[in-house]
């Protein structure tokens, strides 16, 4: 417990404790931020009294038009080609969790190999939560509880020079340098019988400096 946070006058990706102090929030789980426009706007909807006010057993009891709610409120935004929905509680590392779960199953039915002996390839410098699943797939300077993970490898990420177009064969190198060391993993757990099943990097990741 680092501080409390006064959840009204939090804003976008900043937060304010009860010192009243503004802080950059790098692991802030609400993916439009503090309140957004769009979460206070849907207060007043529909979907707003059914879901968001109180938790929903989607699992176990799904309401009658289930379907629709997916087809007409979440695949308009999915991405290109995603056309299958996995939900979780809300909370980052549990989506991410399920994330891995599925790659990891989904791997293992295609190429008929045992869950047990695959692996998710991470980044330095990521951070995916607070799990033993996720830890084992971020950076090391990010357990700091020294929680027991699993055997899985990390990467180097890219450490690109800005502005771009200035540094744009330095950064290419860099980026060979990386793509290398990917393929090097790979196709070493390959060879060990520890395939890596998935690789995992968010859009927007909180760096943990060692």
């Amino acid at each position: 417990m680092q501080r409390f946070v006064n959840m009204k006058q939090s804003r976008g990706n900043f937060f304010v404790d009860t010192d009243g102090n503004v802080v950059l929030d790098l692991d802030c789980a609400q993916a439009l931020g503090y309140n957004h426009d769009r979460y206070i706007d849907a207060r007043d909807s529909l979907v707003y009294d059914r879901f968001l006010q109180g938790k929903t057993d989607l699992t176990g009891l799904p309401p009658h038009d289930y379907a629709d709610i997916l087809r007409d409120q979440v695949m308009p935004v999915a991405p290109s080609g995603m056309d299958q929905v996995h939900l979780a509680d809300g909370s980052t590392t549990t989506a991410n969790e399920v994330a891995i779960s599925t790659a990891i199953m989904k791997y293992a039915m295609d190429h008929k190999v045992d869950y047990q002996n695959l692996s998710v390839l991470g980044f330095e410098n990521a951070s995916h939560g607070k799990s033993v699943a996720t830890l084992s797939c971020s950076d090391d300077a990010v357990n700091h509880s020294g929680l027991p993970t699993y055997d899985w490898p990390t990467a180097p990420l890219p450490q690109l020079k800005y502005p771009l177009a200035r540094h744009e064969k330095a950064n290419g190198e860099e980026e060979d340098r990386c793509i290398e060391s990917y393929r090097e993993i790979i196709e070493t757990r390959r060879a060990d019988g520890k395939d890596v099943a998935a690789v995992i990097i968010e859009p927007i990741t909180s760096f943990k400096n060692r």
